[in-house]
């Protein structure tokens, strides 16, 4: 049988290269193969773009973390394009960041601002920048004001950085970012749809994954809702109900906003980056697969690129996932054949799916 493998990560558990490559080493035995790891944005980012562009080189710096302190970082480099592509989750990571680190009001993305400034050193003329699995929600300040921006208070003092200063904002001063990126195009490539405000904003809906109290959500949309009135009056663009500005603790809005970023949901940059087309017809079943399938995998995530042009090719798709939301599954685009293999049914508890995902991945596909 001809399978294409297209997983976008098992957040959490496996990247999407190495959930690609259990699923070839399983499969490839008994069946031809064609195998690529997804990202929309979040985790694998650079991985993505490194199979896209093998001749792509890491570039290596030092940048502050969400908490301010100096790492170890990497972007990745392509040389003929001019191009840098940043991964969020690489400097400002919710995933190796200490339950007792965790600050949502004072974490910052002030380090991914510092990559951007480190690849423009380089000669960047374009910026991806993959949103997703970061610390902080200070809604982008912190990159703006790596790259020069300023932001006063009422009492025309510097701001510190992190998101709860942002309550005290008065206004915003964007020249020197707007000098240093000129004729620079950055993308920001988001996995959700949520705008920043509201209740299913930035704070409200993603405050909570790090660490945030009912008390600091409150705080958080406070802040938030400022910062949205002093960017309008700065740049006149709405960050606060354009969707996907929500994507990795609102960087989207910040970048959108200030930095004049053109958003790019997950499914859209799937398309524009790969033949899905031509390999979907190629194949006789498509497989893919993340941690979770709920209604946030039909809103612009990676998984919905490759369920719309199986759907349209008519070819079956088995979906594997940690879990699944039955009530998502109302959303299918019409007529997807899918079946869906929920690594959860093979272990005692999804805990055991999380720390063993090899293990159960391995399991489910025995007799396939």
């Amino acid at each position: 049988m001809r399978i294409l493998l297209l997983p976008n990560s098992l957040k959490g558990s496996l990247s999407a290269r190495q959930t690609a490559r259990v699923l070839e080493s399983v499969l490839s035995p008994r069946h031809c193969i064609k195998s690529f790891p997804l990202s929309d944005g979040g985790d694998g980012f650079i991985d993505f773009f490194k199979a896209l562009h093998p001749s792509a080189r890491l570039i290596h710096l030092r940048a502050k973390n969400a908490f301010l302190k100096e790492r170890n970082t990497s972007y990745l480099w392509l040389e003929k394009e001019k191009t840098a592509v940043i991964e969020t989750a690489r400097i400002c990571g919710l995933a190796t960041a200490k339950k007792e680190e965790l600050n949502v009001l004072k974490a910052s993305s002030f380090g991914i601002g510092q990559a951007m400034a480190h690849a423009l050193r380089q000669g960047a003329k374009k910026i991806y920048i993959g949103l997703g699995g970061v610390a902080c929600n200070d809604a982008g300040a912190g990159i703006a004001r790596a790259l020069g921006a300023l932001f006063w208070d009422r009492k025309n003092q510097p701001l510190a950085d992190g998101a709860k200063p942002l309550l005290q904002l008065a206004r915003i001063e964007t020249e020197a970012a707007k000098r240093l990126l000129r004729g620079v195009k950055i993308y920001a490539v988001a996995d959700v749809v949520n705008p920043m405000l509201g209740p299913q904003g930035s704070a409200r809906v993603f405050g909570p994954q790090k660490g945030a109290t009912p008390a600091q959500v409150r705080t958080l949309e406070k802040a938030l809702r400022v910062y949205a009135r002093a960017v309008k009056n700065t740049t006149h663009r709405d960050i606060a109900h354009t969707p996907g500005t929500a994507a990795a603790g609102a960087l989207c809005a910040g970048l959108y906003g200030l930095l004049g970023a053109k958003i790019v949901f997950g499914a859209d940059f799937i398309r524009q980056h790969l033949p899905l087309e031509r390999w979907t017809q190629w194949a006789e079943l498509v497989i893919t697969a993340e941690g979770k399938l709920d209604a946030q995998t039909f809103f612009g995530k990676a998984p919905l690129a490759v369920l719309n042009c199986a759907a349209k090719n008519k070819k079956p798709v088995l979906f594997i996932c940690g879990s699944y939301d039955e009530k998502s599954l109302r959303k299918l685009p019409h007529g997807l054949r899918l079946s869906v293999l929920s690594l959860v049914d093979f272990a005692p508890h999804l805990s055991d799916c999380i720390k063993n995902p090899t293990r159960y991945l391995r399991r489910a596909l025995k007799r396939f």
